[in-house]
């Protein structure tokens, strides 16, 4: 039996991950964690995240889009 997961406030996300509108429902950021390495990370209003890590930070925060694309596509093909 699933569990039921209040939604996050979709402000307060916002706050946090800046970048949105890149995939429904998803919040993202980039920071530099050193010198030239950059971590993307995503969070949903479910509390699903995706991280990635690297020193290209457009790759990184593709790849982390492309992930939460992915979730985003097997939940509709779960609800169908």
């Amino acid at each position: 039996m699933k569990k039921f997961v209040a939604p996050k406030d979709p402000q307060e996300l916002a706050a946090a991950f800046p970048l949105h509108d890149l995939v429904p429902g998803w919040y993202f950021r980039v920071r530099e964690i050193s010198s030239g390495q950059f971590v993307a990370d995503g969070a949903d209003l479910y509390g699903r995240t995706v991280s990635n890590q690297g020193d290209d930070p457009q790759k990184v925060l593709c790849n982390c889009v492309n992930t939460a694309s992915g979730f985003v596509s097997s939940d509709a093909g779960s609800a169908a």
